[in-house]
């Protein structure tokens, strides 16, 4: 079975669960190009790395952070699949 449903509600949210990290960081010398590497979770480290090459290059100062967030879209109230996928333990 197809339904496509237009013009219905929908709600963007963030993807959570087992094994989904809150974000994914990691930063990059705009000087040189190096890179801190990626982190799940959390973006201290590659703001930590950030100092400390800018420490062992002092003219390297600007960087650039990249984030991944993970994102999910479900149907919204009076979007009919929002019942639909209730009643099949969506």
């Amino acid at each position: 079975m197809r339904l496509v449903v237009g013009g219905a509600a929908w709600v963007l949210g963030e993807q959570t669960g087992e094994g989904v990290p809150r974000g994914i960081f990691r930063t990059v010398c705009l000087t040189c190009g190096a890179d801190s590497g990626a982190v799940d979770d959390e973006s201290v480290w590659v703001e930590r790395w950030a100092l400390a090459h800018t420490g062992a290059l002092p003219a390297h100062r600007q960087y650039r952070l990249v984030s991944e967030w993970f994102l999910r879209v479900d149907p919204a109230h009076g979007n009919p699949l929002r019942e639909l996928e209730r009643g099949a333990g969506a």
